[in-house]
């Protein structure tokens, strides 16, 4: 099968590539594994910049990335889902979740763990003490048995939020999804979920991985909870639990391979395959009684747009049509690993989907306008 011009690589792609993968492998060394490159016994400051660790200034890239996009797309109004040139304005649902994704990703991953602390920590803000990068971050599920704080935002709060929203958390609150949601509206983002997301049965049965991780992340973190409260010790094996955790899922497939591999297969696979919080929030979202789904209506045409900008993969069409007949079979958390990004939605040119907020066997249809509700809009529908 030929590729269209229009989908091939441009050389400026290529170049980006190659500059790309090269910068995420030693920036993630440098950061989170400093002493595979610096001799022994060397000061860990080595790496600062202007006194501030490689932590804060991957943070703060990161965070103009995201927030840099977000404001493009809030500011330009326009849907940038829509493949046509003249686009649609943004709807009321993804300005929510822009404005959302801007403003957590500013205050509640930067401005908060980064700025605020440096302002008063021993001699200035420009002057960071020494340290690895972060390898327990909340997503791994393992440090909430470590903090009773982490294990009430994990255990209790968010289950009540998936309760009610579904994995939206996902696509307006993660910081990894704030990543994901941003780059993939730009043009080469959006043509990398197009093109690369996997796709099929295949692709499908592979997200059997993402509990695997979950798995290992509960046990991981039960031996830390048994240890910390003296019940028995076992140093060396924790020691060898935390070395893979730290290498295989947080350098490796967390960071080299959830970063690394936007290009190539698409800006969703760490949240695919490999986060265990999301794997628990989809467990837990097939038993709530209060759940959103994507639910499609008779103007579907069989144009399939809808699948291609799934970054989770979700053959959306399925559900929408057969053989191009509208078939109407609404699907969630039930189904899929649906996080409500509502790209579908959006990208649909006859208005075909909209979201159905779901409280217990009662549907209640939303318009194609009153699709685009906030978060409070729906908890009250």
């Amino acid at each position: 099968m030929v590729t269209p011009k229009k989908d091939k690589r441009t050389t400026a792609e290529w170049l980006f590539l190659l500059l790309f993968y090269p910068a995420v492998l030693m920036f993630y060394v440098i950061y989170k594994y400093p002493h595979w490159v610096l001799p022994e016994g060397a000061d860990l400051k080595t790496f600062h910049l202007v006194g501030k660790s490689p932590g804060f200034w991957y943070s703060t890239l990161y965070t103009l990335i995201v927030c840099g996009i977000a404001l493009w797309v809030l500011i330009a109004n326009k849907n940038r889902y829509q493949r046509s040139k003249k686009k649609n304005p943004l709807s009321k649902y993804q300005r929510a979740k822009f404005t959302s994704i801007l403003f957590v990703q500013l205050i509640g991953f930067y401005f908060v763990p980064y700025i605020l602390p440096a302002l008063n920590q021993d001699g200035g803000f420009f002057n960071d003490p020494g340290k690895l990068g972060a390898k327990s971050a909340h997503v791994y599920v393992y440090p909430a048995f470590q903090s009773w704080g982490v294990g009430i935002y994990l255990f209790i709060v968010i289950p009540v939020a998936v309760w009610f929203f579904g994995k939206r958390y996902c696509s307006w609150f993660c910081s990894c999804g704030n990543l994901s949601e941003t780059i993939g509206v730009l043009p080469w983002g959006s043509k990398w979920v197009r093109l690369h997301t996997p796709r099929g049965k295949t692709a499908q049965k592979l997200e059997v991985m993402q509990i695997y991780v979950l798995c290992f992340s509960v046990i991981f973190g039960l031996l830390l909870f048994f240890d910390g409260i003296a019940l028995f010790s076992s140093k060396n094996l924790i020691s060898v639990v935390q070395s893979t955790q730290d290498l295989i899922i947080d350098f490796f497939f967390g960071a080299i391979v959830g970063i690394g591999a936007y290009p190539i297969l698409g800006t969703r696979i760490w949240c695919r395959y490999g986060c265990p919080l999301a794997q628990g929030m989809k467990l837990f979202g097939k038993f709530s009684k209060s759940r959103f789904a994507v639910q499609p209506n008779q103007n579907c045409k069989g144009l399939g747009l809808c699948t291609q900008a799934c970054p989770m993969g979700i053959d959306v069409a399925s559900y929408a049509h057969i053989e191009k007949k509208p078939i109407e079979v609404k699907f969630g958390l039930s189904e899929t690993p649906c996080i409500g990004c509502g790209g579908c939605i959006d990208v649909c040119p006859v208005d075909a989907l909209q979201f159905v907020p779901i409280k217990g066997n009662q549907l209640a249809i939303i318009s194609s306008e009153a699709e685009s509700q906030s978060f409070t809009d729906l908890e009250s529908t």
